[in-house]
């Protein structure tokens, strides 16, 4: 007999700072009397950064914005009649408006404690190890989203100009869902080549924040291939201070606007993104995600 599939979850350290004092959010689930930290099963074909936002957001009546990954836990569960393991992904995460929770049957309360006292209070030594790591990862001083366009017409299905060669439907699609995304990281700036496949997999997401896309000719394929130099500098100009950077670009040029920006190289496939983090300390921390 074959074992139940890995089931996949995701949640936060929702976070905040009241009088000097960094305080935290637990829940409390009546079905298992625990305190714990908000967090849920994935739904099917759910990115893990919409997931983990969903969940928090039900179980705390707060949205919230990402900020750096905090670990990932690893344990046993029960499922089908046998076990399976749970992997819970955890993120920095900052609330933003009005909280509207309501107790219900799967959370009948919850508290902002101080640190020290929501490590008291925590049912689970893995969720107390998920806290400690927000004290290393906050506070951020800027953040950088690197973005491949999402899937375009092949060049010999296209007859006119390569830089107005359009997404696909299915490029189309990813575009819509990594607005959602953004959001979730609370993307404030956004940065494209001027190429219509770059600019149309950002657009909905500066159509939903009414933000416009600046356009930089020189992280095109044209521009790039025309004067590799013009990269120079950028990094200065991409890393802005307060910000959540978005910056769309091609396969050909991202080794080398990756190498500008301080981040690590590799390779990209239609619609991934890198999502990285200066902390203030100076410190870079980074990770890669698939298409949404």
């Amino acid at each position: 007999m074959n074992s139940p599939a890995t089931v996949i979850a995701a949640g936060g350290v929702v976070w905040r700072e009241r009088g000097g004092t960094r305080q935290v959010l637990l829940v409390h689930r009546p079905r298992y009397d625990d305190w714990s930290l908000p967090k849920g099963k994935l739904n099917a074909h759910e990115h893990v950064l919409l997931g983990a936002r969903r969940e928090i957001e039900e179980e705390t009546g707060h949205r919230v914005v990402f900020g750096p990954p905090l670990g990932v836990q690893r344990y046993a569960v029960r499922k089908n009649g046998g076990t399976a393991e749970k992997l819970v992904h955890y993120w920095s995460a900052v609330p933003v408006g009005k909280s509207d929770f309501e107790p219900n049957d799967e959370v009948d309360e919850v508290s902002w404690l101080s640190v020290d006292k929501a490590r008291g209070k925590l049912s689970y030594p893995r969720d107390v190890d998920i806290l400690d790591a927000l004290e290393h990862a906050v506070p951020v001083a800027a953040t950088v989203v690197v973005v491949r366009h999402a899937d375009a017409l092949k060049r010999k299905d296209w007859d006119g100009k390569d830089t107005l060669r359009p997404l696909t439907d299915t490029g189309t699609a990813v575009a819509e869902r990594l607005s959602g995304v953004l959001g979730a990281l609370g993307a404030n700036r956004l940065i494209s080549s001027d190429a219509e496949r770059c600019v149309a997999t950002v657009t909905p997401y500066a159509a939903s924040i009414d933000r416009h896309v600046h356009l930089w000719p020189e992280i095109s394929e044209r521009g790039y291939d025309a004067d590799p130099d013009r990269l120079r500098g950028l990094g200065e100009r991409v890393w802005r201070p307060g910000k959540v950077t978005v910056v769309c670009s091609h396969r050909p040029v991202l080794p080398a606007l990756l190498r500008e920006l301080g981040l690590k190289v590799g390779k990209f496939s239609t619609g991934a993104f890198l999502v990285a983090h200066r902390l203030a300390d100076g410190r870079v921390v980074h990770e890669r995600f698939s298409a949404p």
